[in-house]
């Protein structure tokens, strides 16, 4: 087989590769996004069915105080679309799931 022949296959190949791999990319951005969403939606409906009459320790108190300064603190530049964003949103949602996990 010629040379030039052999680019031109390897070439499609790669585009073909490349094509599909973005594809997929895109699949997981949103699996998981919509993953980290539905986390953060089962976070806010813990929160939201704790009631004001119900008696709240001085610990659990404590925890929502802290777990609103964690997202206060949360810097993210959501328009630049960064993975460390990203990173820093999921570690936060973690830190976050972990307490409620304990009530």
């Amino acid at each position: 087989m010629k040379r030039s022949a052999k680019f031109v296959r390897t070439q499609a190949d790669l585009v073909a590769s490349l094509h599909t791999l973005r594809l997929v990319a895109k699949e997981v951005g949103q699996n998981y996004i919509a993953g980290l969403q539905a986390e953060v939606a089962h976070l806010e409906q813990t929160v939201q069915l704790l009631r004001s009459d119900d008696i709240i320790d001085r610990k659990t108190l404590n925890q929502l105080g802290t777990m609103l300064k964690w997202i206060h603190t949360l810097e993210v530049k959501p328009q630049k679309g960064r993975r460390r964003d990203l990173k820093e949103i999921d570690r936060l949602v973690g830190k976050l799931s972990s307490l409620v996990d304990n009530w």
